[in-house]
């Protein structure tokens, strides 16, 4: 099976639109811990991202943030990068999702330990101008 052909178009398009960063229904104070070294933006989880038809990274931003993510997906004969940019309110989680295609989807609920998913931010805030990175590979669970 030849799943980088069949994958590839569909993967950077979903994570083309994926930045859509709509915001949850935490505010500020009462939404999920994040955790993951920095003090502008952090990863809400480390953990394991469940396989599924939309497979979010959620970051959270300490104030109003301009943010740049770089998404890799690498699995067995699949590697596919896509960059999106976008804004986050502070305190609201938000990041990068992706939608796998069936067959895609089906490996990774196969061999989800085959499967890692790296994630860079770079988040700048337009008040202060401080920039910050972070970064974290992921692994799947299903």
């Amino acid at each position: 099976m030849r799943i980088k052909g069949l994958t590839t178009g569909i993967v950077v398009a979903a994570l083309a639109l994926g930045l859509l960063l709509l915001p949850g229904t935490a505010a500020a104070g009462d939404g999920p811990t994040a955790t993951k070294s920095g003090t502008l933006v952090n990863y809400v989880s480390t953990g394991k991202l469940r396989i599924g038809k939309k497979i979010t990274i959620f970051v959270v931003c300490a104030a109003n943030c301009n943010v740049d993510t770089n998404t890799v997906v690498k699995g067995p004969g699949f590697k596919d990068n896509a960059q999106v940019t976008g804004s986050l309110s502070a305190g609201v989680p938000g990041g990068p999702f992706f939608k796998p295609n069936g067959p895609l989807l089906k490996a990774m609920k196969a061999q989800p330990g085959r499967f890692r998913v790296n994630s860079t931010v770079t988040a700048t805030d337009p008040a202060t101008g401080a920039i910050e990175t972070i970064s974290h590979s992921f692994r799947l669970k299903r």
